[in-house]
């Protein structure tokens, strides 16, 4: 398996979060985990429980074969 360092900006992170939720820990693994416990909370920004529902009904959406409101994009 190769590593790899990236540099996600923040605009983007919880989608790229999103992205990489949908491989098992087989196909992409997070090496560089950081021990959240030891910051404050503030130092953290959250999805709302409403945000998490959403992104779950568009994943279930994509899983289940809808994804008309998709883009494909090959690199």
């Amino acid at each position: 398996m190769e590593t790899i360092t990236l540099k996600v900006n923040d605009g983007i992170f919880d989608k790229f979060q999103w992205l990489i939720s949908h491989f098992s820990k087989d196909e992409v693994n997070i090496v560089n985990e950081i021990d959240v416990s030891k910051f404050p909370h503030s130092d953290f920004d959250y999805i709302s429980a409403q945000k998490m529902n959403e992104l779950n009904q568009i994943s279930d959406e994509y899983k289940s074969g809808n994804k008309d409101d998709f883009e494909e994009y090959v690199v």
